[in-house]
């Protein structure tokens, strides 16, 4: 499943060329390229050999093409009509790794107390924490993505807690789909009781390289201290 993407823009094969009669043709032919051992391979489509060829354009490495967008002119009584006069593929990256955190907020490790209370107040930043090569909207569209997927789901964690905990802390920072934002959680403690909390953060990695951080704003808590705090619920080769 590819998700999210960025736009490679064609449109610069209009007009083609001008014909002797002062006609006008828009796109006359499209050819897109496959590669293979290490080498660019042209595959044509039927089409007419007018007009001269723009640049090659590339995906990233890593990418696929994942959606084309044609733009035709509106017809006319009057004038040319050359119809097709632009195109548009969307370039698109695979979900390649995700590793959920638990970062600790606070850490209270208990014992002996005379069993009033405190107050303990922390900050903590949530949403989209960090981001490289992507932009936020698409970041928000593949945690989308993900959180609607089964591919990409907890069943089991070699956590000192239960897998349902870990989930939890996953679905957390999936929905939490806003800017970087800090905010400033309050515990009403008890002296004596151990208390451990913790924030889940995603890191999402791309097949072209790109890459993302989402942390959420439900904090998880235990009376156990983690021995672990990294889970990986997907490691693939980048395609």
């Amino acid at each position: 499943m590819y998700l999210g993407g960025s736009l490679l823009e064609m449109s610069g094969m209009s007009p083609r060329m001008k014909l002797l009669t002062s006609d006008s043709a828009g796109v006359t032919h499209v050819c897109l390229y496959s590669y293979s051992s290490g080498t660019y391979h042209p595959r044509y489509a039927e089409g007419f050999t007018w007009g001269t060829w723009t640049n090659k354009q590339y995906c990233k490495k890593g990418a696929r093409i994942c959606a084309i967008q044609t733009r035709v002119q509106k017809y006319t009584k009057s004038g040319d009509n050359v119809a097709l006069d632009g195109v548009r593929f969307y370039c698109c990256a695979n979900v390649v790794g995700v590793t959920v955190h638990l970062d600790p907020v606070f850490e209270l490790a208990g014992g002996s107390g005379t069993g009033s209370y405190f107050t303990e107040q922390r900050q903590i930043s949530v949403g989209l924490v960090s981001s490289s090569q992507i932009d936020q909207s698409t970041s928000f569209s593949i945690a989308a993505s993900m959180s609607a997927s089964i591919d990409y789901k907890i069943f089991s964690a070699s956590l000192s807690v239960d897998t349902s905990f870990a989930q939890s802390a996953f679905s957390s920072t999936l929905s939490t789909r806003q800017s970087k934002t800090t905010k400033t959680t309050t515990w009403h403690l008890k002296f004596g009781d151990p208390l451990f909390v913790y924030q889940g953060r995603t890191v999402v990695k791309m097949s072209d390289g790109g890459s993302f951080e989402m942390a959420g704003e439900v904090l998880q808590q235990s009376s156990k201290k983690l021995k672990s705090t990294a889970i990986e619920v997907l490691k693939k080769t980048n395609e």
